[in-house]
């Protein structure tokens, strides 16, 4: 069996690791590009994972020469992302840029709209609530249609937006 040595205390951390790990966080993802399709659900479930990764090295001295430039390399980040994208992505309900069929209680809004926006907010209780905006596409540019629709009032279908496929279901 092992012990604790009380001699080592926990601390959070300090202030120039703070700004180490959010200059080297943001330089990280810089090096991924713009175009690396995370949302910032997942950027931010990242972010405490990152944290306690640089934290946990530059204590222990295990960092190296990663604090002369960036600490991972961009494919390093990018794959612990995918992994936390697979996680959101197997919570139930539409995502962002998906087709749904909206069928709710405004009868003359019923049709198939993109989702371009999704709200989550806790009640004092501690329940969620998750309201999507709908949207449809046509000259190049979303149209907002509908807005704090519940996830009951929609059929989410198995399409998702790729700018030059989604005019084929712009229409309602």
């Amino acid at each position: 069996m092992t012990s604790i040595n009380p001699a080592y205390h926990s601390a959070p951390p300090s202030e120039a690791e703070r700004e180490q790990m959010e200059a080297a966080f943001r330089a990280a993802l810089e090096r991924l590009g713009s175009g690396n399709g995370f949302s910032h659900t997942v950027r931010e479930l990242a972010r405490p994972l990152f944290n306690v990764g640089w934290v946990a090295g530059v204590r222990t001295g295990h960092t190296g020469l990663a604090l002369a430039d960036v600490p991972l390399p961009p494919h390093v980040l990018g794959l612990a992302l995918a992994g936390l994208a697979d996680l959101v992505l197997t919570e139930p309900g539409p995502r962002m840029g998906q087709l749904v069929s909206y069928h709710g209680s405004q009868e003359s809004f019923h049709g198939r709209y993109w989702v371009t926006r999704i709200d989550r907010e806790l009640s004092a209780q501690g329940k969620e609530t998750v309201l999507y905006r709908l949207s449809t596409y046509a000259r190049g540019r979303f149209r907002h249609e509908l807005h704090w629709v519940h996830p009951e009032s929609l059929t989410a279908l198995p399409q998702h937006f790729q700018g030059s496929t989604a005019g084929r279901a712009e229409e309602r």
